[in-house]
């Protein structure tokens, strides 16, 4: 079967597009559009790799992973680490569609599809690919979606910290890996960003603020990498708020975490606090 390279890059353009945007719901990146478009076109034009001969099955990986990195550097630009969980959640991705597409070929060997060199190939009108195309992504979010309600994960909610000068509203994750626990057992602790506490209380720089001093908590934790205390500050109240309920704790403890918090969120909230 003749292979259209226009028709080719237009349908993995398309593919990827749907599988860019998947990512981007799972990890909640909230990409602008065009960057995920961008990112497709290049995807659609790395599959031009379909032409060369057959290659190696560690040829194959190594080029799906460069590519992978390569697409998620245009989609999800940032940091290393948001590059590498958007590179690895592509990767999947794309490895289970390429796996769906092999299952149906090798099964069904419908006309008019082809696939080398891990490169998928349909020719058929772009009517039909853009209506599957779009059908396949709203099933993958409903069973993404379904997936996620059945199944405990983090959970999201919001923060209102009071003190007597104002307030500072945080988005939070509920996550069990914030375990810690005032030496006192008198105070709830919510992990925050330094620039969420400083919303609250300015610089803090508790020797240049008698006020602070009087809230300033040295907080005892472990991690990975060993021992380890981080500084916190005593607020007056605060009310954690999810879709179902709404909690308020009195005199909090608010504990600067040592690295920036990411993905949008500047505070860990342990779930215990709702219960």
């Amino acid at each position: 079967m003749i292979v259209y390279a226009d028709v080719l890059v237009a349908v993995n353009l398309i593919v990827d597009y749907f599988l860019l945007l998947a990512t981007d719901k799972i990890l909640r990146l909230r990409t602008k559009s065009v960057r995920l478009v961008l990112s497709a076109l290049a995807g659609g034009f790395s599959s031009m790799y379909i032409f060369l001969p057959k290659a190696s099955p560690v040829a194959e990986f190594s080029y799906k992973i460069a590519c992978c990195i390569i697409m998620s550097l245009i989609a999800f630009a940032g940091g290393a680490k948001r590059i590498f969980k958007a590179s690895a959640v592509l990767f999947v991705i794309t490895c289970g569609y390429a796996g769906g597409m092999m299952a149906i070929w090798r099964i069904f060997k419908p006309n008019g599809m082809v696939i080398n060199n891990s490169v998928v190939y349909f020719n058929i009108s772009p009517l039909v690919l853009v209506a599957v195309s779009v059908l396949s992504y709203f099933v993958f979010l409903f069973l993404f979606r379904f997936l996620k309600a059945t199944v405990k994960t983090a959970g999201e909610c919001s923060v209102t910290v009071s003190v007597p000068e104002g307030t500072t509203q945080l988005r939070a994750i509920l996550d069990s890996g914030n375990s810690l626990e005032d030496v006192f057992g008198k105070s709830e602790i919510i992990i925050a960003d330094r620039t969420a506490v400083e919303a609250l209380f300015g610089v803090v720089q508790p020797k240049q603020n008698p006020e602070l001093q009087t809230r300033y908590r040295l907080i005892p934790c472990n991690t990975v990498s060993g021992s380890d205390v981080l500084e916190g500050y005593r607020c007056d109240s605060a009310v954690i708020k999810t879709e179902s309920r709404s909690v308020t704790i009195e005199k909090p403890i608010l504990a600067i975490s040592k690295t920036p918090l990411r993905d949008g969120y500047n505070a860990i909230v342990n779930p215990e606090i709702l219960n």
